[in-house]
Parts: structure tokens; C-alpha cells; sequence
């Protein structure tokens, strides 16, 4: 009796789980600018990062859609950004990944450029990177690196010292075919790879992958809630183990998602040229 009593309980979160997700999610505020955007965060404190691949820029904007700090442009030097494609923002610092500089760029929360992670010149070929696709910092305070040119994560620990990579050609069960974006759940590492979302423990362990309809194009962990991407539609799931993704309806049409990220009951939603706020609907 009691584990069809357990079992009844269990059904019935779902159900509810599954008929919030389905209650339309409508448009309340659009904040920013951008040129062509290719990634977001939310910092603790409250605030957007944004990087922005037209201008070459990341920038800080407050939930009314005030810039306060911008930082980069197009260079080459350590400073210069040239297609900056992913931003994080952890307790200290904000790390940036410059694609075609094949750097990380680490700045304070006011966008103060304070350190660089370069690791081109090594001697150490299991440490090199080049083209970084994503950046990440795990709970643990580790800095994951999606490395695009040798399609594999390589991580550091907070003072850079190199610790392992995982994904790429002969490294262990799975291997990267097309990956995107990373992003460090509680305890696990996911990776986007083409329509699947890779799911590693934090010494790059494969643990499993779920499939997708179609082609993925970031994820996001926030708030206790795991939220990927396609062009046209989001979903989310809670980070406990289970990772059972739902579609969420939302009540917007004519542009394409670029990332999104959940925090309390409102849902962020970044496009190619701004922010846009939903809240649930009834």
C-alpha cells in the first residue's frame, strides 16, 4: 500500500510538472540592443552579460536594459575580442571565450580585463587549446574549456593548472561530433553536441546523452533548472538526476533563440538582437 501511495505521489508531481511547463509562457519586457549576440548569463548580483559578435563586445546591462560596462572590440591584442562566442560569470570573475584569439578572457564583475587563459604556446599538447567554442566554472571551481579545434573539453583548475580533457578522439566511450556550448550543472558537466546533450561527472566521466529533435544550440544551468535551446523552442528540466526535459509554450513568433535561462518564475530568453522576459500565463 504504501508504495502505490508513493507511486500515486509520483505521478501526480508529474503531472504537474508537465502541466505548468504547458501553460503559456507570455511577453512582458524587451530590454537591449545587439548586433548579432551569441551568448548571455545572469550574474548573481543580478545582472546580463552579454557578448555581442557584431561589435566584438561584452557588455553589463542591469534588468531595465542600462549598459553600466562594455569591454573588447575588435583586436588582437589582450584586450582586442574577435568573435567572442560564449560568457559566464561566477563568484569572482566573468570569463569570455574569444574564438578566433583562441583565449579565455577573465574580467572583473565591472568588465576590467584582469587575466587571460592563452594556451596556444605550450609544450604540453594535452593542454592546448584553440578556437574555444564555450567556457564554464563547475562547483568545484574548475575552468572547463570547450575546445574547438581539437573538439574536446580541456579543464583547469582556478590558478590554470591543467587537470584533463575528455570527449575528443580516443579519450574515452563517447567522442564529440559537432559540439556548441557548455555549461556546469551541480554536479555534472553538459555538453551540447549537434541534437544531443552530453552529460559528463567532473572529472570527464561519460555518464549518458539525450536526444533531441533537432540541432541544439546552448544550454544553461540556473536556479536549479537545466534549460537547452534550438532555434525555435526551449526546454527545460530540474538537475536531479533524472534530467526529464520539457518543451515550454511560449507565446512569441518571428525571431530565433540564441540561449535562455530560467530564474525563479521568470524565463530570459536571448535573440540575435535583445532580452526578452516571459512570465507564466493563466
Amino acid at each position: 500500500m504504501k508504495n502505490l501511495n508513493a507511486l500515486l505521489v509520483l505521478i501526480y508531481i508529474t503531472l504537474l510538472s508537465n502541466n505548468l511547463n504547458a501553460q503559456p509562457w507570455r511577453l512582458v519586457k524587451e530590454i537591449g540592443y545587439f548586433q548579432r549576440t551569441s551568448s548571455f548569463c545572469l550574474s548573481p548580483e543580478g545582472y546580463f552579460y552579454v557578448t555581442d559578435q557584431g561589435t566584438n563586445q561584452v557588455h553589463k546591462l542591469n534588468m531595465d536594459g542600462a549598459v553600466f560596462n562594455s569591454s573588447g572590440g575588435y583586436g588582437w591584442d589582450a584586450s582586442g575580442l574577435s568573435r567572442p562566442v560564449d560568457v559566464t560569470a561566477e563568484a569572482v570573475y566573468v570569463l569570455v571565450a574569444d574564438e578566433d584569439n583562441s583565449k579565455v578572457n577573465k574580467y572583473d564583475k565591472n568588465l576590467n580585463l584582469v587575466g587571460t587563459v592563452y594556451k596556444r604556446d605550450s609544450q604540453k599538447p594535452e593542454e592546448v587549446f584553440g578556437y574555444p567554442l564555450s567556457v564554464t566554472v563547475s562547483t568545484l571551481g574548475d575552468l572547463y574549456i570547450l575546445d574547438g579545434e581539437n573538439n574536446r573539453v580541456v579543464y583547469f583548475s582556478f590558478f590554470g593548472d591543467y587537470k584533463g580533457n575528455f570527449g575528443g578522439f580516443g579519450t574515452g566511450f563517447y567522442e564529440f561530433h559537432r559540439p556548441q556550448k557548455i555549461s556546469a550543472l551541480k554536479n555534472a558537466i553538459g555538453v551540447v553536441d549537434d541534437n544531443k546533450l552530453v552529460l559528463f561527472d567532473l572529472f570527464g566521466t561519460y555518464l549518458r546523452n539525450i536526444e533531441f529533435q533537432e540541432r541544439l544550440r546552448s544550454v544553461k544551468y540556473n536556479d536549479g533548472k537545466i534549460t537547452v535551446v534550438t532555434k525555435r523552442e526551449i526546454y527545460v528540466a530540474e538537475d536531479n538526476f533524472m534530467y526529464e526535459f520539457s518543451q515550454l509554450n511560449i507565446e512569441h513568433e518571428g525571431v530565433w533563440f540564441v540561449d535562455a535561462l530560467v530564474a525563479g518564475d521568470k524565463l530570459y530568453v536571448l535573440t540575435e538582437n535583445s532580452i526578452l522576459f516571459f512570465e507564466k500565463g493563466f
